[in-house]
């Protein structure tokens, strides 16, 4: 069809251009696309050829650099809040699984028969508390966020989301690589109670390491807004 690349060249440069969740991206792309198909519809009924109706359209929708600028905060939105749900269902998740499956697998922590420093119990505690911690806090982030959104731009709302994101996901990490680097530290036996456990402790860090892409991906969708 003639002057059908004008909106599909469109849609390639604003899709370029934007960064975020690839759900949402295309979602927001496939809007746009329907929007610029019913105006080139309304200008080709008014006499104008496929090729014009197409560049009207387009110029009404707007510049893509005009454009950007609302999608990409629609984006950092969509990714914050992708992000903060990810974290609060996964290290509940991860924290549970692994303690049912020491204590079915290897028991209680008196089978370990290593002497433990003093230190090393507080330690452990944290890394379980800050898992749930981190977690509470991605629950009440989403909370806080959907009165934010009433209020505030979506670009200020998801740089927010985004930095509670990093945050919890930094704070569980680090007290987890603490946790694992202590206990090697004391004894290697500790990194392997079981080969259940390993298997959930290596699953668990395959999981810690999709919360950091998604909060790195999250924190760079926001970042990327046109102030």
């Amino acid at each position: 069809m003639a002057g059908a690349g004008v909106i599909d060249r469109y849609l390639e440069d604003l899709a370029g251009s934007l960064y975020g969740s690839p759900a949402r991206k295309s979602d927001l792309l496939a809007e746009a696309r329907d929007s610029l198909d019913d105006a080139t519809e309304s200008y080709r009924s008014a006499g104008y050829s496929e090729e014009e109706a197409q560049r009207r359209a387009v110029t009404e929708f707007g510049a893509v650099a005009e454009v950007r600028e609302d999608y990409q905060s629609e984006l950092g939105l969509a990714t914050g809040v992708q992000a903060l749900r990810s974290l609060a269902l996964a290290l509940p998740l991860m924290h549970v699984l692994w303690e049912l499956t020491r204590l079915t697998t290897f028991g209680s922590w008196s089978n370990v028969g290593v002497v433990m420093p003093d230190w090393y119990g507080p330690l452990a505690r944290t890394a379980d508390y800050t898992g749930y911690a981190m977690a509470g806090l991605g629950l009440a982030a989403l909370l806080v966020a959907r009165v934010l959104c009433r209020y505030a731009r979506s670009a200020r709302a998801g740089r927010w989301i985004s930095l509670v994101a990093a945050t919890a996901v930094a704070a569980d990490l680090l007290v987890r690589v603490a946790l694992v680097s202590a206990s090697g530290f004391i004894d290697t036996s500790l990194l392997l109670l079981s080969w259940p456990c390993a298997v959930v402790g290596l699953l668990s860090m395959m999981i810690s390491a999709r919360l950091v892409v998604l909060a790195r991906r999250s924190w760079r969708a926001c970042v990327t807004i046109v102030a």
